[in-house]
Parts: C-alpha cells; structure tokens; sequence
C-alpha cells in the first residue's frame, strides 16, 4: 500500500468516530452504519443497548466520515472487510455477538450472515433495491463520473460535523460508489438462501430511498426458521435516527433479549 497516495484532507470529526461501549450480560452487537453516513446515525441505538448490558461496537466504514476524496477511494471490499475484521474481533472476547445495519449496513449484514450466520441479526432498511432505478446504470456513469453536485440537496445543520459531512458527502451523487453499493446489493440478493439466523427486518412507508419490496424480499428469500417483519409508518431511511428512534431501538432490544 502507497501511503503517499492517501488524501491529506481528511478531517478528524467526532460524529464519525467509532463508538465501543462496554456492556455487563456478556453479549457483543456489532452496528453498520450506512452508504455515506457515519458512526453518528447508530449512536442512539447503541447507547440504548448499552443500558441493556449489551457491549455495542460501531465501526467507522473505510471512506466514510472523513473526506469526499477518501470516500473515492474506498470500495465495497473495504466496507465489507472492516464488517468482517469487526465481527471477529468482538467474537472473540465475547459469548455471543449479534449484528444490525442500517441500508447498505443492512446489506453488509445479510452478507455477513450469509458467511457466519450469528445467532441474531437485525435488517434496518436494508438496501437490497433501491427507489434509485439509475444505481443499475451506475457501472457505465462511473467511467466517466465519478462525483455529481445534487443541484436539489439543499439541507442545512445547526452541528458543525453534520454541515462537514453534508458538505463532502450529502451534497453529491457518487456514481463510482454507487456501483460498488450495487454490488453488494446483488451479492446479498443471491446470499440471501444461506442465511439461518434469527432475523428481524424492520422497514417504513415513508423510506423514499429502500422500498417496502426490499423487506418483503429478504423476509420470503432467507432460510431462517426464526424470522420477523417489522414495518413503522412514521420513519424517514435513517430509521435509527429518525421520528421514531426510540420504537425501533426499543424493538431491537426486545428481539435480542428474547
């Protein structure tokens, strides 16, 4: 690996920190945050599970929370890789470890699964499609694309870390990620018959980025004999951080506690 090749604009930004909080019952969950989010849309689930007694690991995904530069640079082996590393880590000093994602952190998981099949796992709008028909084109855009301002994204925040990464990251269409992200889509689709863990796939009608197909999709394609559908009617895509925050972690606790 040529270091010299790394981006020096890089920002160290609190929001994208990986979080580790330490529980007492013995159980580890690993959460994957989603396509150029951070550790920030998990910390409210990991904070709630923490106070279960769960010991809570959110890995930072190589490319997100740093830089558009650095985020060009990552592809869908590194995500998936830092998803695997993560998972045997906390494997190996604890009993049990579950796992939950959010969109593409849900896709990483089915994938994950797929491989280990932990004893629980969580889908949170698992991105296995998208309302985004174009991402299917994204192959061809990216040899002559790679970064697109969104001319209609227009939204602000009060948080300084939120406005740097909305900055590098919300403001653009990403064709050469998303060409990755749809390849891991379709690795989950065709996974999806070798997954035996218990598994609970949560969804909303008012995702307009994962549509309601995709749950319906996972839940009558996994092997699991164990397996819930959950669908919230409120919720935006960031269901961990969202309107109704506090229904979907109270749910996600009550399905690992069972």
């Amino acid at each position: 690996m040529n270091l010299l090749k790394f981006s020096t604009k890089i920002k160290t930004v609190e929001a994208s920190q990986p979080i580790f909080l330490e529980g007492s019952n013995g159980i580890g969950v690993l959460l994957i945050h989603g396509y150029t989010g951070s550790p920030h849309d998990m910390k409210f689930l990991a904070e709630k599970l923490n106070k279960e007694g769960f010991t809570v690991y959110v890995p930072r995904l190589p490319g997100h929370g740093t830089s558009s530069e650095d985020f060009l640079k990552s592809n869908h082996r590194d995500w998936l890789r830092r998803v695997i590393d993560s998972y045997f880590d906390l494997s190996g000093k604890y009993k049990e470890v579950y796992v939950a994602g959010l969109s593409m952190g849900g896709v990483l998981t089915l994938i994950l699964a797929s491989i280990f099949n932990p004893k629980k796992i969580v889908s949170i709008a698992g991105a296995i499609f998208t309302t985004e028909k174009k991402i299917a084109l994204t192959p061809y855009i990216s040899l002559f694309l790679k970064k697109m301002k969104r001319e209609d994204y227009n939204e602000t925040y009060e948080d300084k870390d939120l406005q740097y990464l909305s900055k590098e990251y919300w403001s653009y269409n990403w064709p050469l990620q998303a060409k990755y992200l749809y390849k891991l889509m379709k690795i989950a689709r065709k996974r999806l018959k070798y997954i035996n863990s218990d598994i609970l796939i949560l969804a909303s009608e008012k995702d307009l980025t994962v549509p309601l197909e995709a749950a319906h999709y996972i839940y009558n394609n996994v092997s699991s004999k164990n397996k819930e559908l959950k669908i919230f009617k409120k919720t935006g895509h960031v269901m961990t951080n969202d309107i109704e925050k506090e229904e979907v972690a109270e749910t996600i606790i009550e399905w690992f506690k069972k």
